[in-house]
């Protein structure tokens, strides 16, 4: 999708363009980066399991950030009814499409909750089982 004829808004499935992509998965490899550092710190000074659970936050976001490059869709933009592509930026005008972008964009959020969540548990498990 990085040429002009392939990068345009639809509806409830695309709002960012190739740059926007290649900023989510930067933000998405430094939150799971932000929890592999906090996770390796738990266990080198031997905090208790539960401490794991902390890393909840950075792997949510890195999963959602990693989701919304894969999918070419940011959540922000689409709650707040905008697209972003190289030269054309700007609001959604119709209402119907509007209410697509949330929709997807809530369950992108939901999505990345969810995985980060499995991941925190598994985390949290292994290291009882450790």
């Amino acid at each position: 999708m990085s040429d002009a004829t392939t990068e345009r808004y639809r509806p409830g499935a695309c709002n960012i363009g190739a740059r926007e992509r290649r900023r989510r998965y930067r933000l998405a490899a430094g939150a799971l980066l932000a929890a592999v550092g906090y996770l390796a710190v738990v266990v080198v000074t031997g905090l208790p399991a539960v401490f794991a659970l902390g890393a909840f936050v950075p792997l949510s976001l890195g999963c959602e950030w990693c989701l919304q490059g894969r999918r070419s869709f940011c959540a922000t933009l689409g709650f707040s009814g905008r697209y972003a592509f190289p030269g054309a930026r700007g609001t959604v005008p119709d209402g119907d499409a509007r209410q697509a972008d949330r929709r997807y964009a809530f369950r992108l959020t939901i999505l990345g909750l969810l995985a980060g969540g499995v991941l925190t548990l598994g985390t949290y498990v292994a290291l009882l089982l450790a």
